[in-house]
């Protein structure tokens, strides 16, 4: 993945969490092929594409950013896109896109119904491919069944390599929950993390904004986070 031209656009997203989300603190549990595949393609830094899909909350966005880190890391230039801010952009903003080592798109399913983006991203597609570089898309639905209207650009889809993110167990959320908790500067205990569990939405994501709420609210009562204190919380 070398880069053939430096005259590239400047690109308006920011990179506020890549120093975070590293291979290091992503927790594999049951994706191992996936992770293999990633350093696979970032040790050879070789052209290929790759869509990975599941539902909410079970890392897709850390592992994109990830990728981006690592080989931004490595010298190569890069770009990571959150499509859930493409009405603020331009499609304008993809020209030349293909130039870079590495392009990660996330969450497809947000540009569905809109036909100039799935125009310009098939175009990106040729670009990436015509330079030998590497496409990353993520999604919440999978390429087969993903309600693309272009047809064109439902086949590159499939062009690469397609992996289905499996989610977290309880076991493994409890221990993201904590190493989250000690980020946080506490202390969570293995009951606590289960009571969340059991009372909160099941997916990540919404598990670690519950964490983010209980952690302001007892540092504003000045309380040690226990099931009676979030019993509390949620009355």
């Amino acid at each position: 993945m070398k880069l053939k031209d430096t005259s590239l656009p400047q690109i308006p997203f920011e990179f506020n969490n890549f120093k975070k989300r590293d291979f290091d603190s992503f927790f594999q549990g049951d994706n191992e092929d996936l992770l293999s595949f990633l350093k696979i393609m970032i040790k050879n830094k070789k052209s290929d594409s790759l869509y990975i899909w599941g539902p909410n909350g079970v890392g897709k966005t850390h592992l994109l950013q990830a990728t981006c880190k690592q080989l931004s890391e490595m010298g190569c230039c890069v770009t990571y896109i959150p499509l859930k801010q493409y009405k603020n952009f331009s499609v304008d903003m993809l020209n030349d896109l293909g130039k870079l080592d590495l392009i990660c798109l996330d969450d497809l399913e947000l540009i569905i119904n809109n036909i100039d983006w799935q125009q310009r991203i098939t175009l990106l597609f040729n670009e990436i491919r015509d330079n030998q570089n590497s496409i990353i898309i993520s999604s919440k639905i999978s390429p087969k069944n993903i309600k693309i209207d272009l047809k064109d650009l439902k086949s590159r889809l499939v062009w690469g390599h397609v992996f289905k993110i499996k989610p977290a167990n309880d076991k493994l959320k409890i221990k993201i929950l904590k190493k989250e908790a000690i980020e946080r500067s506490f202390k969570l205990n293995d009951d606590v993390a289960e009571f969340l569990i059991r009372r909160s939405d099941r997916d990540l994501n919404s598990l670690i904004e519950v964490l983010n709420e209980i952690d302001r609210l007892s540092l504003a009562a000045k309380r040690k986070i226990t099931i009676p204190f979030i019993k509390e919380l949620v009355g």
